[in-house]
């Protein structure tokens, strides 16, 4: 439920941010790399696509889903590890890649549960206000959140399935998440950056502008291939390590 209310408070106060009409002049007398740190030198906050990219999209919907993704794919094998019932799990007669695949289910259907309860607040509170937005691009743009986090929860739990050290995963992980937003953000204000914006996971996040646009199929591949590409390493490197104690 607490994931429902940050999109529906955002969205219920967007009618204020609209009678403030002086509110995009201000931003607008931003300098334009300020902005485009942030989300766009092309950004209108008149709109509500334009106000919850500033202020959902940009920040708040990934670090609420990453929050999640890394910390629980971190320790979903190097949890058990560490607190010494790993050795109890894998005494029942199922192989190491299993247990591994259904961790990853199982962090991925939580994610999935989060984002849901993310577009039923945000659709919720539109609704009740009176909000003209497109729920089917919600949707697009959550969709490319849930992505983000798979993304960067496959790594976390590839890290903790070849350490064993769940904080080290997680914290591994979320140096990443750190890098890539700023990659991606000075990318487009430092040139010699701007050709390896593509290495951040952020840049396949936003590509195209999910909420006004719609999701870009090729930048939601790379984010899948990213998901995956973690999976299969979490589980060859937790099939080949010796754990026994």
């Amino acid at each position: 439920m607490f994931a429902a209310i940050w999109p529906a408070m955002y969205v219920g106060l967007y009618p204020s941010i609209e009678a403030m009409g002086s509110l995009q002049q201000m931003m607008d007398k931003l300098p334009p790399a300020i902005r485009e740190f942030f989300a766009s030198s092309e950004l209108n906050i008149g709109t509500p696509e334009g106000f919850l990219n500033l202020e959902l999209f940009t920040f708040i919907a990934p670090l609420l889903v990453l929050a999640y993704t890394v910390v629980v794919a971190g320790s979903a094998t190097a949890g058990e590890e560490e607190r010494g019932t790993l050795d109890l799990l894998l005494a029942n007669p199922i192989p190491r890649w299993r247990v591994v695949v259904e961790k990853a289910a199982a962090f991925g259907v939580g994610t999935i549960v989060i984002v849901a309860f993310m577009w039923a607040g945000a659709a919720a509170a539109a609704t009740a206000v009176g909000i003209d937005l497109d729920l089917g691009r919600l949707a697009e743009a959550l969709v490319s959140v849930l992505l983000l986090g798979l993304a960067l929860g496959g790594l976390a739990l590839a890290l903790g399935a070849m350490t064993g050290r769940r904080w080290l995963s997680s914290g591994v992980s979320l140096m990443v998440v750190i890098a890539g937003f700023f990659l991606n953000g000075l990318g487009a204000l430092i040139d010699w950056l701007d050709p390896w914006r593509p290495l951040s996971p952020f840049y396949h996040y936003i590509a195209n502008d999910p909420l006004s646009n719609g999701l870009d199929p090729g930048s939601a591949l790379v984010l899948v291939a990213w998901a995956v590409v973690g999976l299969i390493v979490a589980v060859i490197a937790f099939e080949r390590r010796d754990l026994a104690r």
